[in-house]
């Protein structure tokens, strides 16, 4: 199979939409905004935190919010000069930041950050435990939501049981398990 026809590409998985469980999108709005709009969207790797925020932003832009966005990766123990400009710089109660992969930042870094952050609207960020700030949602997967992710990309249901092995085999990281079928499609 050509890689632009493997419908597993990143770009079409970029495409996909969060899918929320049993929440709409004004009641998640309105919980955040109970918190202060300063929050955490919580859980492990592969379970759609970094989808959700992106998800949130353009509706908090709807909402007065200048978003400033920033995503740490493993290692990452600090802000560096250029992302602290990008963060902080003019700070204002109309800007909200989103730190993606806060949970990276080492103790002091993080400090500085929600001290810095005071002049903000908001800080939302996403982190793989609790206790950072508030959990506004924990995500969850289940081998349903995989079989509908895959459904809505293959453009047909995959058998239950193989989405099962799937997402046992991968912990529940739909991610890695999106993954597979990528390898997958590209070996046909």
């Amino acid at each position: 199979m050509r890689a632009a026809d493997n419908p597993f590409t990143v770009q079409k998985l970029g495409r996909l939409r969060y899918r929320l469980d049993g929440l709409s999108w004004e009641a998640l709005l309105d919980r955040l905004a109970l918190l202060r709009y300063r929050a955490a969207i919580v859980g492990p790797h592969g379970h759609g935190k970094t989808t959700l925020l992106k998800e949130l932003a353009p509706r908090l832009e709807e909402r007065g919010f200048r978003i400033r966005c920033l995503m740490l990766h493993e290692g990452e123990r600090r802000l560096g000069r250029d992302r602290r400009k990008i963060l902080f710089r003019d700070l204002a109660p109309h800007d909200l930041l989103c730190v993606d992969g806060a949970e990276q930042l080492g103790r002091w870094a993080w400090q500085a950050l929600r001290w810095r952050s005071r002049a903000a609207g908001g800080l939302l960020l996403t982190a793989h435990r609790p206790g950072l700030l508030p959990t506004l949602v924990t995500c969850e997967t289940t081998p349903e939501l995989l079989g509908g992710i895959v459904e809505e990309l293959l453009g047909r249901r995959p058998p239950k049981t193989e989405m099962a092995v799937l997402y046992s085999r991968h912990g529940g990281n739909v991610r890695e398990a999106l993954w597979e079928m990528y390898g997958r499609s590209a070996d046909s």
